[in-house]
């Protein structure tokens, strides 16, 4: 195509030269020494050009033939192999500014020269991913790797890298997953995945990963500690809502002994199994953890606990010695007096919450009791305050922790837990 468009260039040159031509041929003397040569401009100005189309000619043909000397022949890659780089240089500089098209374009041409072809065909695939053309994309990672076949790891990666920087996280595990065995544990495919799966909240399999994480060394200490806490909160509450007790009990127990210890592991397996009917298993775990370090956000699940709230009650009433004004615990005793019953003892645990901190979901609380003792008035009238303080909500930011939300009970003193620190 592009020879015709030349053909077609040079014979409209040639016939609007010819018709100037015709009009005035033109003079040209060259005078040497002795010798002087006279002839028409026209003539002259043909004999210069089919001189230089023979020189260039001669000149490629000492290239393709390897005649030309080693000297000019090094020059020629030295200078072919600068404009390549500043080629490829420019079409990066356009590729971080977004302006795929003119990227592409100076990649494609720097691409030509060997040695810069791998990384100018990834970095052109990037650009026509932010097209949205996939099928260039695929075809020219294809191309970078036929021009280094030894690199196939490296190119592999790039790519899942590519498909992951513009939201096509399953393309790029399948990439990755696609990768012989051997090449599972490199440290890039490894830290390449883990965001993947993060970012896929794919906790079982991010799980499954973090030994050889940890083995590889693939991320700084502070960070993987960081990761692993995130994985298995995750898949605590994974576990929560797709299996049953036993399951949140075995993972429970494989967890490593540091997260077991995490306020918001705790939280999360402590809802898991009183949703699962298993209050007194949670209860086990809030009382050792509430004994050796305090937590609001702990307490209000305990007084959540099924089971035998008599129990419950006598060993939550032991941490009032060192926490006499705590409405939190104060809120938690109060709902699990009602479950045992003790009516008088919940009101009294109840009311003294609130002249410490008025809240609209301890409000509610003792309305029902109120409300189930037939005095109605004051029933009323916790209802009118509790909604004062929240009109939308029953729960005040005193008591939510930001661990856990509850909802609105169907009857007093058993309400439902759902845990909100991360997605499943």
């Amino acid at each position: 195509m592009k020879l015709v468009i030349a053909t077609i260039i040079v014979l409209i040159a040639a016939a609007v030269v010819a018709v100037f031509a015709m009009q005035d041929p033109g003079y040209i003397m060259i005078s040497f020494r002795d010798w002087t040569v006279e002839t028409s401009f026209t003539l002259f100005a043909v004999v210069l050009v089919l001189g230089f189309i023979a020189l260039y000619a001669l000149f490629r043909l000492l290239i393709a033939t390897g005649l030309l000397p080693k000297r000019l022949r090094r020059w020629r890659r030295m200078h072919g192999a600068q404009v390549g780089r500043r080629q490829l240089q420019k079409g990066m500089m356009k590729l971080n500014l977004g302006r795929w098209q003119e990227a592409e374009k100076l990649l494609l041409k720097s691409a030509r020269h060997q040695e810069l072809a791998p990384l100018a065909y990834m970095a052109a695939a990037r650009a026509a991913q932010g097209q949205g053309v996939e099928s260039r994309r695929d075809g020219y990672i294809r191309r970078a790797q036929q021009s280094t076949p030894k690199e196939a790891l490296a190119l592999s990666v790039a790519q899942a890298q590519i498909q992951a920087d513009f939201g096509h996280a399953d393309q790029a595990i399948g990439t990755l997953n696609r990768l012989p065995n051997s090449q599972h544990k490199d440290p890039a495919v490894l830290k390449l995945l883990a965001r993947l799966y993060t970012d896929a909240c794919d906790w079982p399999r991010l799980t499954q990963l973090l030994p050889e994480l940890k083995h590889q060394n693939v991320l700084p200490q502070y960070d993987y500690y960081k990761l692993e806490h995130l994985a298995y909160a995750g898949l605590i509450k994974h576990t929560a809502r797709h299996k049953d007790a036993e399951a949140l009990r075995a993972l429970w127990r494989k967890m490593p002994k540091d997260l077991r210890n995490k306020e918001d592991i705790i939280a999360d397996f402590s809802i898991g199994m009183i949703n699962f009917g298993q209050g007194d298993a949670a209860e086990e775990v809030l009382y050792r953890r509430l004994n050796k370090q305090w937590s609001d956000a702990l307490v209000y699940i305990y007084g959540l606990l099924g089971g035998d709230a008599e129990i419950h009650l006598a060993r939550g009433r032991n941490w009032l010695k060192k926490h006499p004004e705590n409405p939190v615990l104060l809120l938690s005793l109060g709902r699990l007096a009602l479950r045992s019953h003790q009516w008088e003892t919940a009101r009294e645990y109840l009311e003294t919450s609130l002249r410490i901190t008025p809240n609209a979901e301890t409000y509610q609380e003792l309305g029902n009791l109120l409300a189930f003792l037939d005095e109605q008035p004051q029933a009323l009238e916790c209802y009118r305050r509790g909604l004062a303080l929240s009109s939308d909500s029953f729960i005040q930011p005193e008591l939510k922790t930001g661990l856990v939300q509850l909802a609105r009970p169907a009857e007093p003193g058993s309400p439902r837990l759902t845990s909100a620190t991360h997605p499943a």
